[in-house]
């Protein structure tokens, strides 16, 4: 299982729609008389720009978060449409969600006349347009300004309105946690009055996902017709979080009502099918939230009482969906550092062997279980392995969580096998327990190129027939080794970046699963290697070859070559599992791999593993091409922060760095001198877009 603390960076389509998008509100607003940042504001706060044509939780629908205030309840036109359905808000006639231009001139015409209707009146004309929370939001982001592909200029002398509320009587009208940022009660008719744990006890937190924005969804749980609310909502850019629920009463969320008596509720921005909107911000404020619910009510800081809305047992909810990182939302409750890769022993790394009427299970470990045995003074009898697959060769520091078990534990062998040999590092587990313990410094390969051995053995006869326990291992990057080596990008490990619909099955890929995704579908795979050394690369993808597959899978090679595209067969008349050759590429940092779903023939199309090894022998010289003679750069970024820009010529450049947000998080004006030229940037981890004198580079930050 592994930390994604990345995310992907907008790709070059993207881009490409941000910029067609802001001048097409430039035109819009001088058309219909608005202001053209107001107008971005509203899609940011609304949508981060992306357009649905399908309703949100509370019925708003689009770009512009377009939504029918004028009924007490949802508008039905937009609950039952998904797509160019004709309306008439306010006398305002259009097409709602046809297009995302049409969103913008369906509320660029809201906007003024609510504008006209209230003289003027900014916060007054957003008010009517979304509700009072809207208003607010979308003012905050137009006062303080945006830095983005699609950017909004600051204007500070705007005045943001002051929200009062009758507060509910059962709790202050502070939120009940001091790290919490506001309280503002869901209508009473959405939840009901209770004097919990006394009459309930609480013994869970459900994460939701609110289908909708964060203004929009504090307004739909003060609606009477709501009949839904949650305890928190939490915003996505920022981590806002705001309490709507005491928690001694019971809020409806959870579709169950035993669960919703027993849970606390926690709905977070975004939407289930989109990416993005889970940011590190989000997830902090969150897990700040349930570890203190936990230390407050009793119950465990563990995935068996901080569970999904699928989870709840007869749940007709995905939420919080696939883009949800649980190991790395589960770090943060736990309050650890975050590792790169994690293999627990229920995940497909972790391999026990032995006498299996010798194990057993116990359920106080990392996430909530964890294996053990006794130890021994003479031959091993269990032993088990752990066999991460890493992201990068390099340096990691490995970790063991030793179980908080009441009983003695043994002084055990742990065996780190790696680059350099095998490393045996004993460890009292009676010391650690209830935590992490450091084992070494170990350099791995890329892929399933290493792994942990802990046997059943103990060199102290005094520690026979004590415990030993088999838990969560972490191995932590640390930086890369020394020359060129290889990288595997596994499905769904990071450098793999899904769009659209790709299915998990866990049965005999690479590292023991795969994804599949129809051949009628125009999904998409992303496979980002992150090259530290440019020159040539073999390929090769790992494929578990079957009947039902294409013969035809396309993959497109983005090469400092230019692109390539191969046709490879997934088809076979019996299951034929293993490495197919792609070949020899010319890659560097901006280098990928593409591979499309949509294919001529066949069900489906895999996307597993793809290994990328260096090769010495192949030759790149003069494999760049000159885009303009005495004037090209070839530009490389590395995963420590810098840039390296060679120029033929000294001349200047504009470098801005756009994050996973597309929001503008560094921006430089440099002076090349001809030749070699390395530029640096304080980022965080991440997955980023650099644009150099306009043309976009993806770029992987690792710290």
């Amino acid at each position: 299982m592994i930390f994604l603390y990345m995310i992907s960076a907008p790709d070059q389509d993207r881009v490409a729609y941000l910029d067609s998008l802001d001048a097409y509100m430039e035109y819009v607003a001088l058309e219909k008389g608005v202001d053209a940042d107001i107008l971005r504001a509203i899609a940011w706060v609304s949508s981060r720009y992306h357009h649905r044509r399908c309703p949100s939780l509370y019925g708003s629908i689009g770009l512009m978060d377009i939504r029918d205030f004028s009924l007490p309840g949802p508008s039905i036109s937009l609950q039952t449409v998904c797509g160019g359905r004709r309306v008439n808000l306010d006398g305002i006639k259009g097409y709602l969600a046809s297009s995302w231009r049409a969103s913008v001139d369906y509320a660029a015409g809201l906007l003024s006349k609510y504008l006209s209707l209230c003289k003027g009146e900014l916060a007054c004309a957003l008010e009517r347009y979304g509700g009072p929370f809207f208003a607010v939001d979308v003012l905050r982001v137009y006062r303080d300004g945006l830095q983005h592909i699609l950017s909004i200029e600051p204007h500070p002398s705007t005045e943001i309105p002051v929200l009062t509320s009758l507060y509910d009587a059962d709790c202050s009208p502070q939120p009940q946690f001091d790290f919490v940022d506001a309280f503002i009660p869901a209508d009473p008719s959405n939840y009901t009055d209770a004097s919990r744990p006394s009459d309930y006890p609480v013994s869970y937190v459900i994460i939701h996902t609110t289908q909708g924005s964060y203004s929009g969804t504090i307004s739909w749980f003060q609606n009477p017709d709501a009949n839904v609310s949650a305890h928190y909502v939490i915003r996505s850019s920022d981590g806002e979080s705001t309490q709507m629920v005491c928690h001694n009463d019971i809020a409806w969320h959870a579709g169950n009502w035993d669960y919703n008596t027993w849970s606390v509720g926690i709905e977070h921005e975004g939407y289930v099918e989109e990416n993005g909107w889970y940011t590190d911000s989000l997830y902090a404020s969150s897990a700040r939230i349930s570890a203190a619910l936990s230390r407050t009510y009793g119950f465990g800081a563990d995935r068996l009482h901080i569970i999904g809305h699928y989870e709840v047992p007869g749940a007709t909810h995905t939420d919080p969906g696939p883009y949800w990182d649980w190991p790395l939302y589960m770090a943060y409750v736990n309050g650890k550092r975050i590792a790169d890769t994690l293999v627990d022993e229920l995940d497909m790394g972790f391999i026990r062997y032995g006498t299996y009427d010798s194990w057993w299970f116990d359920t106080l470990g990392y996430s909530g279980h964890f294996l053990w045995t006794y130890a021994w003074t003479g031959q091993r009898d269990n032993w088990a392995v752990w066999n991460p697959i890493l992201p990068f060769p390099g340096w990691y520091e490995v970790k063991a969580y030793i179980p908080a078990m009441d009983s003695t534990l043994s002084l055990v062998r742990y065996m780190l096998i790696g680059l350099q040999g095998t490393t045996q590092v004993w460890v009292d587990q009676e010391e650690h327990k209830g935590g992490w313990v450091v084992l070494d410094t170990v350099a791995f390969g890329a892929g399933a190129y290493g792994y942990v051995v802990l046997t059943d053995t103990t060199s102290d006869p005094s520690r026979a027939y004590q415990v030993v326990t088999f838990d969560a291992l972490a191995f932590s990057y640390l930086g890369p080794l020394e020359g060129c080596t290889q990288r595997v990008v596994d499905d769904a490990n990071p450098g793999w970046n899904a769009y659209g619909s790709w299915s998990l099955s866990s049965y005999s890929g690479y590292a023991g699963d795969y994804h599949y995704a129809y051949t009628y579908s125009q999904d998409s795979v992303i496979y980002d290697p992150a090259i530290t050394c440019p020159g040539g690369y073999h390929l090769r993808t790992w494929i578990r070859k079957s009947s039902n597959r294409t013969t035809q899978a396309r993959y497109r090679i983005h090469s400092i070559d230019g692109d390539t595209t191969v046709f490879l067969s997934q088809y076979s008349p019996v299951m034929d599992t293993g490495w197919v050759e792609v070949g020899t590429f010319c890659l560097d940092s901006s280098s990928s791999v593409v591979l499309y779903s949509s294919a001529v023939d066949g069900d489906v199309v895999i996307s597993d593993a793809i290994e990328f090894v260096y090769d010495s022998a192949f030759s790149c010289s003069g494999s760049v091409a000159v885009e303009e003679v005495g004037r090209s750069l070839i530009v490389s970024p590395a995963v420590d922060g810098s840039v390296r820009i060679i120029s033929p010529v000294g001349r200047s450049v504009s470098i801005n760095i756009f994050d996973a947000m597309g929001r503008v998080v560094g921006r430089k004006r440099s002076i090349l001198a001809p030749g070699e030229n390395v530029l640096r940037f304080e980022l965080p981890s991440g997955v980023y877009i650099l644009r150099v004198d306009g043309k976009s580079y993806r770029w992987l930050v690792l710290r």
